[in-house]
């Protein structure tokens, strides 16, 4: 068990998250880098989807009630144990009464913005809809529904191994996964890039795209230049003159979808995000960078690489293979 002395900018209760309620306005809200912590949850003996804390950049601070073992994976935020440097994709043990915290860093020296902590037996917090996610934007799942708060205490679950047999794990170095600046991030044109111009669509690919302090699970908003649609049908034009040809019906939005709200900024749609728009989209990140949107902090810079549906599906297959539990036992 830990008890919450500083909640740190933002810290959550997340898993794979709940897919399958989008049709009912549910996001899937779970991990905004699922990789992270899948390999944090194998490090300390549980099932790739248990539930962690997802921390935000700095400030977390929690004191241990028990011994117990835990993991750091994800962005590098500076994790302490007491005055010690935590070691990143590793298991470790702790005792009652340490301290592990998130210090200050300035975010212009961090890759990444997210951090997962995952502790043996996994957060013990209800299922709800088959997920134990804080769903922010409906204030429900996870920890009461919210973001930790000081004095939160936070259970646990039995573990599934024994303390012994779970320290000292970890993932090679060669395997991490790499957080730099700038992102390459890969999509797949459509479903509206029909409505875009040939310049629009090899600008947004040519673009080195800035992001912007507009970001949060929700989705992340880049900056650069504008978007050009090309002339809109007739029937269109006589019921709306003067309407925006970003408008379209509204329809169901997939996670990593990139919308174009007015022509003005590409707008990524995050775990926490909308389930349906009335914007273009021009294109869609593949399952396997959405972690990408996830770990972009403020000012970092991201192109977009186009590929095929066959690539996208062939980029998902090698993004699992790279998660083996017999790698991590060994480390290697």
């Amino acid at each position: 068990m830990f008890k919450v002395i500083h909640p740190g900018i933002m810290t959550t209760v997340q898993d794979l998250g709940r897919p399958g309620y989008s049709s009912i306005g549910i996001p899937i809200s779970g991990a905004a880098d699922p990789f992270s912590l899948k390999v944090g949850n194998l490090l300390v003996g549980n099932h790739p989807g248990e539930a962690g804390l997802e921390v935000l950049l700095y400030g977390l601070q929690l004191v241990a009630l028990k011994k117990m073992v835990i993991s750091v994976t994800g962005a590098d935020l500076g994790p302490m144990l007491n005055k010690e440097k935590i070691p990143m994709w590793s298991s470790m043990e702790i005792e009652r009464g340490d301290l592990i915290s998130f210090p200050f860093i300035k975010t212009s020296s961090l890759k990444g913005c997210r951090a997962y902590l995952t502790v043996a037996g996994g957060v013990d917090v209800p299922v709800i809809l088959g997920s134990k996610s804080t769903c922010l934007p409906g204030n429900f799942g996870g920890f009461n529904g919210r973001a930790l708060k000081k004095g939160d205490q936070i259970a646990f679950g039995d573990s599934l191994l024994s303390l012994g047999e779970l320290k000292n794990r970890r993932l090679s170095e060669m395997k991490w996964p790499h957080l730099d600046d700038p992102w390459e991030i890969r999509v797949v044109l459509g479903p509206h890039d029909h409505l875009f111009t040939e310049e629009s669509i090899e600008m947004f690919f040519n673009q080195a795209w800035r992001l912007s302090y507009k970001a949060s699970r929700f989705g992340v908003r880049y900056i650069g230049p504008k978007f050009n649609f090309k002339p809109r049908p007739f029937h269109q034009v006589k019921r709306d003159p003067k309407g925006d040809p970003s408008n379209i019906p509204s329809q169901g939005v997939p996670l990593g979808a990139i919308e174009i709200a007015g022509g003005e900024e590409p707008i990524a749609i995050g775990v926490d995000g909308p389930s349906s728009t009335g914007y273009a989209m021009i294109a869609t990140i593949v399952s396997a960078d959405v972690w990408k949107i996830g770990q972009s902090k403020p000012d970092d810079l991201t192109f977009f690489k186009q590929v095929g549906i066959e690539e996208a599906y062939q980029v998902l297959i090698d993004s699992e293979a790279r998660i083996i539990r017999e790698d991590i036992l060994r480390g290697v």
